[in-house]
């Protein structure tokens, strides 16, 4: 039962403080953001911000908004009997509050834009977009439903980007949790990297190679220390989405694996289930797992600091990490794909605490040398477990190039 306290005192239908506190308790939920556009009846575009737009149905595929009866820019769209929808992500907090305020003439005037055979405007960035015919509206107190009926749809190139989200009165945006983040056992992860340091430089130096400590963050993976205290690799940061960095996912907690496999999801669009397991299972035969340079790059490193947290504008280096990764599939020769090798370092959980990084090798490197590279760093690996008082699972295995 609530205590009174919890009560909320609800004003009659027609109190003036209604609608007030009506506005009030809806701005607790939010709503995504959404550009509704359609042609007049000249065919100059025309349109609407919305909260409300929704999917309906799947079969007939039906979404809906619901804008106020007295909308000049809902008549048009009634008249129309089509339009389109444009779903707004994080970064487009500006260009919404622009489209707001602008005159409705020059709302179209850049070139964000881009249009149909019919004149009607789609944002070219958006998170997602909806081409629909008006099916049904339904008259709602002082709004309507408009429902429309999808003729085509897509994907934009912020797909992995966040919505925009609108509560409490402003714009914003959210995160989706993971696994509990603690900075105060980063910080514990990153003084541990550091003790670790002495073996990390011990391996660079006898093999001459760029060698270094990486964690998992929330969804994110961070370079923690490496052989070199100047390294610019250090610090850096990227997303923890499948393919990339599988190692952490082959040997982790259910819960780590599904962030891994959302993360692609987020960056692409869309997970390919059967690579990703494939990955695995060579990760887990193998013990240890590869990668392809992307993650020790200029250009990924200028890739993610120009994206902005917007981590969709990165989906070209992922869609390449996928390529690379099924082609390593179909021929599993680790000797013949891998520029960099990611060796586990488990903890009191069996679980992966870090990884061993070593690049700078390339494919220049014969079998016998990337043999050499590979065993030297499990060893290391073995030795680092065995420093913080981890363990490797049971079922972990070892197979040498």
């Amino acid at each position: 039962m609530r205590s009174q306290k919890d009560r909320i005192d609800t004003p009659p239908r027609n109190h003036p403080e209604r609608k007030s506190q009506w506005r009030q308790v809806l701005g607790k939920y939010p709503t995504g953001v959404t550009i509704i556009t359609t042609v007049d009846d000249v065919g100059q575009p025309v349109g609407m911000i919305v909260g409300t737009f929704t999917s309906v149905s799947e079969d007939p595929p039906l979404v809906g908004f619901l804008p106020q009866k007295t909308s000049s820019t809902y008549a048009k769209i009634e008249r129309a009997g089509r339009f389109r929808a444009s779903v707004l992500g994080a970064g487009h907090e500006d260009l919404c509050r622009a489209f707001f305020s602008a005159a409705i003439d020059e709302r179209f005037a850049g070139q964000e834009w881009e249009f149909d055979e019919g004149g009607i405007p789609r944002l070219k960035d958006a998170i997602a977009w909806f081409d629909a015919t008006v099916h049904d509206i339904h008259p709602a107190g002082d709004h309507v439903m408009v429902l429309g009926e999808v003729t085509d749809f897509g994907l934009g190139p912020r797909t992995g980007g966040l919505p925009l989200v609108f509560l409490n009165g402003g714009y914003g945006s959210f995160t989706i949790p993971r696994h509990d983040f603690n900075l105060k056992n980063l910080g514990g992860q990153l003084r541990l990297a550091t003790s670790l340091g002495d073996e990390v430089e011990e391996l660079s130096l006898s093999l001459e190679l760029e060698c270094s400590i990486s964690t998992v963050v929330q969804d994110t993976v961070v370079v923690l220390t490496a052989s070199d205290s100047r390294s610019p690799y250090v610090g850096t940061y990227f997303p923890f989405a499948a393919p990339i960095d599988p190692g952490f996912a082959a040997w982790s907690t259910p819960a780590l694996r599904r962030t891994w496999i959302e993360g692609s999801r987020h960056m692409r669009g869309r997970v390919d289930a059967a690579l990703i397991e494939e990955i695995l299972t060579l990760v887990r035969k193998n013990g240890y797992a590869i990668s392809f340079g992307h993650t020790r790059s200029e250009q990924f490193s200028a890739a993610f600091s120009s994206a902005k947290g917007d981590w969709g504008t990165l989906s070209p280096v992922w869609d390449s990490l996928v390529s690379a990764y099924a082609e390593y599939c179909r021929h599993p020769e680790p000797a013949a794909h891998a520029t960099l090798i990611q060796v586990p370092v488990f903890g009191q959980d069996q679980c992966v605490a870090f990884e061993v990084v070593v690049s700078g090798f390339g494919h220049g490197a014969t079998k016998e040398r990337f043999r050499e590279i590979v065993s030297r760093t499990l060893d290391c690996a073995a030795r680092l477990t065995e420093k913080i008082g981890g363990r490797a699972p049971s079922d972990y295995c070892i197979q040498l190039p």
